[in-house]
């Protein structure tokens, strides 16, 4: 599917020509990989030996789902059911990507659910420096509800010297019962340049600048971890994964 960085003009021919009844995917430009799960798997994700999946099992599951789709037939569908300790859903997509690049999905939540704690839908994680074989937490984009019953989202920098940046104000409502999309830039250098820059459905939320770049291997991790929610189990649904060189869709310029 991906000739170097680019994905072949015939996908984004195949997603133009989609049936009507499908909502049209804006593939943007020059993708470097993508996972639209029409292939009712997740082969998409695990291609290459370049990604994976994973769950902590019984409490927490991940399969392709018909329930709803963000565009064709298919998305993954993420259940936690996790009480006492936190526990995951995830799948990732490792490469050694450009120093700068965006990373988006769409997700759909069938309803809304009171946190206790962060609830986490993607990360960006990377090699530890000291043992490329171990895989460190780095940039968290967590759902936390808050009074009222609206849910919004934050990022915490798993760094002492960062953890939670500071919320929007006013904060953003998270959709319910309608697909949004989360597109992250990340600038991934080891200097002050470094940058997270985070938008829901094209409005800027978040603009953080900092050091980042300590490998240039990158594990864009979509994911459900979370403990302890109301109603215990939780559903949320992501489709339209990818990785590209230039903004997918329309966003706020920061």
């Amino acid at each position: 599917m991906v000739v170097g960085w680019r994905v072949r003009l015939a996908l984004v021919a195949a997603a133009a020509a989609a049936p009507a009844c499908s909502p049209r995917l804006n593939l943007g430009s020059e993708f470097l990989w993508l996972a639209q799960h029409e292939t009712g798997d997740l082969s998409e994700w695990t291609e290459g030996d370049k990604g994976g999946t994973s769950a902590d099992m019984p409490d927490t599951s991940l399969a392709v789902s018909t329930d709803f789709a963000h565009s064709g037939k298919y998305s993954v569908k993420l259940s936690n059911a996790a009480v006492t300790s936190y526990e995951t859903a995830r799948l990732w997509r490792s490469d050694d990507y450009p120093e700068e690049a965006y990373y988006s999905a769409w997700y759909y939540l069938p309803r809304a659910y009171q946190t206790t704690d962060d609830w986490i839908i993607m990360q960006i994680r990377a090699p530890v420096p000291q043992d490329p074989t171990t895989i460190s937490q780095l940039l968290d984009v967590d759902i936390r509800s808050v009074p009222g019953g609206d849910m919004i989202l934050t990022v915490f920098d798993h760094r002492p010297q960062y953890l939670r940046a500071p919320t929007p104000d006013p904060a953003v409502p998270v959709p319910v019962g309608a697909w949004f999309q989360l597109v992250a830039f990340f600038r991934n250098v080891a200097d002050d340049t470094g940058r997270f820059t985070l938008w829901l459905d094209g409005q800027l939320l978040y603009d953080l600048h900092r050091p980042s770049g300590f490998n240039q291997t990158v594990y864009f991790t979509p994911c459900s971890v979370s403990e302890n929610l109301s109603p215990v189990d939780s559903v949320i649904y992501m489709d339209d994964a990818g990785v590209s060189l230039a903004q997918v869709g329309a966003v706020t310029t920061p």
